[in-house]
């Protein structure tokens, strides 16, 4: 059962992290037993309708699995496989030879399931930006099922299911071989439809929900364009104006984002690499419909580049591609 493979799981998960800080060598029994607990999570992974008694079941298979990647953050890099005969040692590796451990991120590409989470990302997003008369009949149906007093645990089984799934997406979207089996215009669909639909959030945003976690798709999918299909993916982020909203969605949560170093330079350094991608390079201004959304751009130079080398005293170098650009576009404002 799915419970049961939990519990197998977080049993795993235990038994490595007494092992995290020993000899790699002692970790990686437990981290095997680990893995494979979560293979067992990760086949659990199936499109069921939002709020279907399946659908919440699985939100403990995603909990697990999320837990899963955070605790192998913490293990000891596995130095022996930069010994690995034909591995190249100008890159970090691949999901398959790299030092850090991502298992769970791993079995996911090999069980070909992050397009399909993604698929269940964007219809939970969607349905969540429906009218309430629309989302009345599924939240009705799960009240039935759980009981009259369940509002607050059918949130929070929501707002799991969002950050669980969510972590997982990013963290296999980090890896360019992820990036290369995905479904490159649904994930800028996703991006820019949640861009659109987080104008008025209210109080403080939560950083493991969509609306700041978009903000890291979008960063992978600028830093990998140019190995993946990049004309096709200019074309679809033109299309839907993905950089405009991603340009607005920062500037319009700047106070928070601010605050969040990391957020600063995920952001900084997606604008970087879409400023130094050689088919952006040659047709920019198609990006920009007008003047207007020119002067909005350059509203970065103070509230992002600004801010970010602030953090990064010897940032400049890093995003120098963005910086140029802008001066570029300074100059044909009239």
């Amino acid at each position: 059962s799915r419970r049961a493979h939990g519990t197998e799981l977080w049993g795993a998960m235990m038994a490595a992290a007494k092992y995290a800080h020993d000899d790699a060598g002692e970790a990686e029994r437990p981290m095997r037993v680990c893995a494979e607990a979560g293979r067992k999570c990760v086949r659990n992974i199936q499109l069921y309708p939002v709020l279907s008694i399946e659908w919440i079941a699985l939100v403990d298979s995603l909990k697990q699995l999320t837990r899963l990647v955070q605790l192998e953050g913490r293990m000891p890099a596995n130095t022996k496989v930069s010994e690995a005969a034909g591995r190249n040692t100008d890159s970090e590796g691949t999901l398959w030879d790299q030092e850090a451990h991502e298992n769970a991120i791993r079995i996911l590409v090999e069980e070909a399931k992050v397009n399909l989470c993604l698929r269940m990302m964007n219809d939970y997003k969607r349905w969540s930006y429906q009218t309430p008369e629309a989302k009345k009949p599924a939240l009705d149906k799960a009240i039935e099922t759980w009981g009259s007093n369940c509002d607050h645990q059918i949130e929070e089984k929501m707002k799991q299911f969002e950050e669980s799934l969510g972590i997982l997406l990013w963290r296999a979207f980090v890896h360019v071989e992820t990036l290369q089996l995905m479904d490159i215009p649904l994930l800028i669909d996703h991006c820019a439809m949640v861009f659109e639909n987080s104008r008025d959030i209210e109080g403080s945003l939560n950083t493991k929900l969509q609306p700041t976690l978009v903000l890291y798709y979008f960063a992978s999918l600028m830093k990998h364009a140019e190995n993946l299909n990049n004309s096709e993916l200019l074309g679809k982020a033109r299309e839907v104006g993905l950089m405009r909203l991603a340009t607005d969605h920062f500037l319009h949560y700047q106070d928070q984002f601010s605050k969040d170093d990391e957020v600063i330079t995920v952001v900084a350094e997606a604008f970087a690499a879409m400023a130094d991608n050689e088919d952006y390079r040659t047709s920019w201004e198609d990006f920009f419909r007008d003047e207007d959304e020119k002067r909005r751009f350059l509203e970065l130079e103070d509230k992002l580049v600004a801010v970010y080398l602030k953090d990064v005293p010897d940032g400049k170098k890093t995003i120098r591609p963005l910086l140029d650009l802008l001066k570029t576009i300074r100059r044909t404002i009239r």
